[in-house]
């Protein structure tokens, strides 16, 4: 019930200002980066669309040695002010964490002798989803920070905490 009603007072509070949205075809777009457990971590690109509604993703990758990991990230964006420099919105956040490291074991016969060995892999895996607000804002002619805070649920703590994520983005 309580969801319900914080969904309704949110939807009705952005229904309204909308009205006060500009969209800017220079600045609809954006790559960067982005740093946050709901959102993901790593690269990121987002879009603006007309009806102020957009999207982010973000992704991260990489293999050193024995040790994996990855992480993806995708971001529902609803734009409730845009004065053509800053963004005020609401986030919605899902990401999918995962870390791999090898280890390996050797195999002896029934002399003692090597004769192989066994590769184990490590896993840890967790997702997380977040919902929260948002603030883009300009640091140059076409670059902007984006500072959002988001509740967030995490699995791997099985906690809902508030955490702060940021973005650095080019826009085009």
């Amino acid at each position: 019930m309580r969801t319900t009603l914080v969904l309704a007072l949110v939807l009705s509070v952005a229904a309204p200002l909308a009205a006060q949205t500009r969209f800017d075809p220079h600045r609809n777009q954006a790559i960067g980066g982005m740093a946050g457990l709901a959102s993901g971590t790593g690269i990121s690109y987002q879009e603006i669309f007309p009806s102020a509604w957009g999207y982010r993703g973000a992704l991260a990758l990489w293999k050193a040695g024995d040790t994996f990991f990855l992480n993806t990230g995708a971001s529902g964006l609803r734009i409730l002010t845009d004065d053509g420099r800053q963004r005020v919105y609401l986030v919605g956040s899902l990401a999918y964490w995962r870390h791999t490291e090898e280890t390996s074991e050797p195999i002896f016969d029934d002399d003692d002798n090597v004769t192989g060995e066994r590769i184990f892999d490590d896993v840890d895996d967790s997702w997380s989803i977040g919902l929260g607000a948002g603030i883009e804002l300009p640091v140059g002619t076409r670059t902007a920070v984006s500072l959002e805070a988001l509740f967030t649920y995490w699995t791997q703590s099985g906690n809902v905490l508030p955490l702060p994520q940021i973005g650095l983005q080019y826009q085009f």
